[in-house]
């Protein structure tokens, strides 16, 4: 009898979570998924990126300069994949409170694209970085105005550290 429960319990669960893997998020998680991705975009772009660039990583005369250059372009990147992901959850969320942050991060996410294009290939430009900085902090007085603070996640980054 216990198996037979058991077995039972496993098929509901398993008949469960295919249910709800099927269906489309719900708005009290859209704003959760909405702030990790964008999170982890910001610790991405803050630690790989913004921090080395202000600590003078970027220029010429320091040592492996290149190679943080790189890495700040995968890091840019990275942040533009988790970007995308927050912009269609914006987009499609029936959430008000994302609808009106989903218009910065259109632009937020098309300024990263191009700084990571660049940094990826060795080419630094501190205008480019500026401008995504300035992006960045507006999607942050925005989602703030909005009610929601969006917070750096620390996550570890594929081929960048």
């Amino acid at each position: 009898m216990r198996k037979r429960t058991s077995s039972l319990l496993a098929a509901t669960l398993a008949v469960v979570a295919l249910g709800v893997s099927l269906q489309p998020a719900r708005a009290f998680l859209d704003k959760t998924r909405f702030l990790f991705d964008t999170g982890t975009a910001f610790f991405a772009f803050h630690h790989w990126v913004w921090n080395p660039y202000k600590a003078g990583d970027f220029k010429s005369n320091v040592p492996h300069h290149t190679k943080y250059i790189v890495k700040a372009g995968l890091a840019t990147l990275f942040a533009v994949h988790q970007l995308k992901s927050a912009d269609s959850i914006a987009h499609k969320s029936k959430s008000p409170l994302l609808h009106k942050i989903a218009g910065a991060m259109d632009k937020m996410e098309s300024s990263f694209s191009t700084a990571g294009t660049h940094l990826k290939n060795g080419v630094f430009a501190a205008k480019e970085l500026d401008g995504a900085n300035g992006t960045l902090m507006n999607v942050g007085d925005v989602a703030k105005r909005a009610g929601m603070v969006i917070k750096d996640h620390a996550i570890k980054i594929p081929g960048v550290g």
